[in-house]
């Protein structure tokens, strides 16, 4: 009998429990063990300690103040989750001039999500890993973190910061769903492990801009990821005090791949300004599948420094499209970059079918390697890429780099040029002696940069693939319309890059609106920010949708012009709204639109 009793308490003392915050109505002399009993204030939460598998949830609609920081781990599948409860906006968490909106240090095994974080001083979401035991399995998922305030000092500061430090061990991170915008600090996401190196990190669905520094970036990792997220407004610091920024990128980092993510409005107080970047002391990182447009910067580099080879590393199927905007950083970089200093060097790099469309306000080379030093035995390669050039020079490039089955065009008067080693080519014919498989010749590209004279085939699209129900409520503009919610795994991803289209066409008087039925919360849940939440019974059966996600972009007359089935990558979708709508506010239009 006294066997079967201590087995009665062993189970019930590993049950977990849930805690509930109100910080309008609760009050911290409540068990809060029920939303009719629940505390009042985050420092109540942060003076409590969580054990594997507990729950504190925040009252949606409310604003707490303070620093949220409870304590405690759970463990291998027992995470502490820290969430919302009830309907309507995200809990509110305000820093208030703290140092940061919600803090771990040295926990694991957390899952955070469905929070609005604000304010803090260096940081909104800070997660600090320092200790002696690695910190692992961190989930921040569907946060807002917004307006993080003071002078920057670090590059471990900003928005959202997992950082590790001292040797501490970071495993398990993922950030899904983040919307990360405004600060004076440097980055929107960042994420760092220290000589320990983070394994496992992925950064996917997420949201930056308005940031003084970097977007996204990861740090000192193994095994990692960015993908299918958008970064805009970067870079704003106006004089540069502790580097020079880019959009999305990493450093010291092995294996690591930035995918299908979209970068833009890039700027820089001094040097850099560019959207991707394989830095110096990375192995084996590939960046694949992006688009990148409309930076003061280049479109993609790689670096060595450091005293050591970047290694085996791929710059591949990125479609870039009038970067260079600012003529210093134009002539220094172009668009496509590589660059070695303090004894790095380069070792085995690949520039392998990249789409560059290339108008700068200077005449500078699309393609810039001067001053960088290669290493080792691996080949590196510039290999079937399309660069269209509105300037006359082409390529700076290096000895050794084996340059094959690249496509030029400019379509001035002046010969196009291009630079090997240090020596100057007098037109194509004699670039042809040092790459004779390379090709001269205008690749006439559509809209969506498809080279139909070197690729024949492609079909075009029909100018009207029907039109969208009267019943559908509309504007007078153009129109992004989605179908999907929360069971459709790429309808969040899409989210992120109608929410780049709005900040770029808003003013052009574009709308975006996705169709769910049911699910009250998902607009917050997702941050829906300017995108419309519509409810459309039956028009999905009725335009023949019958999976989801579905994106259609309808004229101001109803006209549906471009259906998705699935999800529209960055460069289709932007490219698509570039020929409808014409470019940006303030963009220059394709040099062959002209």
């Amino acid at each position: 009998m006294r066997s079967v009793l201590a087995f009665v308490l062993l189970v019930c003392s590993a049950h977990a429990a849930t805690y509930y915050v109100d910080c309008a109505a609760g009050s911290d002399a409540a068990l809060g063990a029920s939303p009719a009993a629940a505390w009042r204030t985050v420092a109540k939460v942060s003076a409590s300690t969580f054990a594997p598998g507990d729950a504190i949830l925040l009252r949606r609609g409310a604003e707490c103040v303070g620093t949220l920081s409870p304590k405690g781990s759970g463990e291998d599948g027992r995470p502490i989750r820290l969430g919302a409860y009830g309907e309507g906006r995200l809990p509110q968490v305000r820093a208030a001039g703290a140092e940061a909106a919600v803090k771990l240090a040295n926990q694991q095994f957390w899952e955070i999500e469905n929070l609005d974080a604000s304010g803090g001083n260096p940081y909104g979401v800070y997660i600090a890993a320092d200790g002696a035991r690695p910190v692992r399995h961190i989930v921040l998922r569907d946060l807002l973190v917004h307006d993080v305030g003071g002078t920057v000092k670090t590059k471990a500061s900003g928005l959202v910061v997992v950082s590790a430090t001292h040797g501490a061990g970071l495993e398990d991170v993922t950030i899904d769903g983040v919307t990360a915008c405004r600060t004076s600090q440097w980055a929107g996401i960042y994420v760092s492990g220290s000589e320990t190196r983070a394994r496992g990190v992925t950064i996917r669905n997420s949201v930056v801009h308005e940031v003084a520094g970097d977007g996204i970036i990861i740090f000192q990792a193994e095994d990692a990821r960015i993908e299918k997220s958008a970064a805009w407004h970067t870079g704003l610091q106006e004089r540069e005090t502790i580097g020079t920024p880019n959009a999305i990128w990493t450093w010291t980092c092995r294996r690591c791949t930035v995918e299908n993510n979209e970068g833009f409005w890039v700027d820089s107080p001094g040097v850099d300004g560019g959207v991707y970047d394989i830095d110096w002391g990375n192995d084996d990182n590939v960046v694949e599948h992006n688009y990148a447009h409309d930076a003061q910067g280049y479109c993609a580099a790689i670096f060595g420094a450091g005293g050591r080879p970047t290694t085996n590393s791929a710059i591949r199927y990125n479609v870039c499209v009038n970067n260079g905007r600012s003529p210093k950083l134009a002539h220094r970089q172009g668009d496509i970059y590589t660059s070695t200093w303090d004894g790095g060097s380069l070792d085995g790099i690949a520039i392998e079918r990249n789409t560059v469309v290339w108008n700068p306000p200077i005449d500078a080379p699309a393609v810039q390697m001067q001053g960088t030093e290669f290493s080792g035995t691996r080949a590196n390669t510039v290999a079937g890429n399309i660069i269209y050039s509105a300037v006359a020079s082409m390529m700076n490039a290096a000895a050794p780099v084996k340059f094959e089955n690249n496509t030029y065009w400019h379509p001035g008067r002046e010969d196009a040029g291009w630079c090997y080693g240090g020596r100057g080519c007098a037109g194509f014919s004699e670039w042809r002696e040092i790459a004779p498989r390379d090709r001269f010749t205008d690749p006439g590209f559509d809209f969506l940069l498809r080279p139909l004279r070197l690729e024949p085939g492609a079909p075009p699209a029909p100018a009207v693939l029907g039109y969208l129900p009267a019943a559908i409520p509309r504007g007078r503009g153009w129109l992004l319309l989605m179908f999907g919610g929360k069971a459709e795994g790429d309808a969040r991803s899409q989210l992120v890059f109608l929410q780049a289209a709005l900040a770029q066409y808003s003013d052009a008087g574009l709308d975006a609106a996705i169709v769910v039925d049911g699910d009250p919360d998902l607009p917050y849940d997702w941050n829906f920010g300017a995108v419309r939440r519509m409810e459309a019974a039956g028009v999905d059966r009725a335009l023949g949708i019958h999976t989801a996600p579905v994106l259609l972009l309808v004229s101001p007359k109803g006209e549906i012009v471009r259906r998705w089935d699935g999800f529209a990558a960055p460069s289709n979708l932007g490219l698509t709204l570039k020929h409808y709508l014409g470019s940006a506010p303030g963009d220059p239009p394709l040099p062959f639109d002209r």
